[in-house]
């Protein structure tokens, strides 16, 4: 579901559910945090580059998996996501994420608790939980640093799928490239830290943390919170269920 490559200083992360454009599911999460955690104490790992395995990035969460929880069961599981992805934060090194294909949903969320995003040109990127009857239930305190209010409010509340160009206008990826110099490119981002002393990375990684008070923890809180009276509704619960049931139809 998730697998670790160390190629020399840079560590490659790969999101492995290809056949479900890497949708996230709790097993998945739970391994990204194992490794997350082990790499924290990895010397020799400078960098961090996330990626997704086939034809995304990531399409978003395991809508399979959330329908058959609780509206209180589904707003702890995404609460423990939001907690994992977290940890990106305190990783001493700089952290990547490589987006291609779809980055949707806790796609997008991934990416943003990262330090850095490249992104192709050709990608799709958008937050439409809003559409189902939800709001994203974390990640939304970063999206808000990231881009600012207004980009945010075009995002989540309009829910609009935008483009690698659009979304490097908006602030929302710091670089873009053609599809196939995408890996290239970012490889040459992540050496270009890794050639950096690491003591120097670290504490100013530190001290932006520390600036950044719409990344706090507690706004995964609030958003979870927002998520659990969200997926409670009847709407929310049909939006879903009609939503798997098109996916069904259309692999007869």
């Amino acid at each position: 579901m998730v697998t670790l490559d160390i190629q020399g200083p840079i560590a490659w992360l790969t999101l492995n559910r290809p056949s479900v454009l890497n949708a996230l599911d709790v097993a998945t999460v739970k391994q990204f945090g194992v490794y997350l955690k082990s790499l924290r104490e990895r010397d020799d790992v400078r960098v961090v580059v996330t990626q997704g395995e086939g034809r995304a990035f990531c399409a978003g969460s395991d809508l399979h998996e959330i329908a058959t929880m609780t509206p209180v069961e589904a707003a702890a599981s995404e609460r423990e996501m939001g907690d994992i992805f977290g940890y990106l934060d305190e990783l001493p090194q700089p952290t990547i994420a490589m987006l291609h294909g779809y980055v949707l949903g806790g796609g997008l969320g991934i990416a943003l608790y990262h330090d850095f995003r490249i992104s192709s040109s050709e990608t799709v990127l958008g937050l439409p939980e809003v559409e189902f009857g939800w709001t994203p239930p974390w990640a939304v305190g970063r999206l808000v640093d990231i881009v600012g209010a207004q980009h945010a409010r075009m995002l989540l509340l309009a829910a609009n799928k935008i483009s690698g160009e659009e979304a490097l206008t908006m602030g929302l990826v710091d670089k873009i490239a053609p599809a196939a110099d995408l890996e290239v490119q970012t490889r040459q981002f992540a050496e270009h830290f890794a050639k950096m002393p690491a003591v120097g990375l670290t504490e100013t990684k530190k001290l932006l943390r520390k600036m950044s008070l719409l990344r706090d923890s507690s706004w995964d809180a609030e958003a979870a919170k927002a998520f659990e009276i969200c997926y409670s509704t009847p709407e929310a619960r049909q939006r879903i269920a009609d939503f798997l049931a098109k996916k069904k139809a259309a692999k007869k």
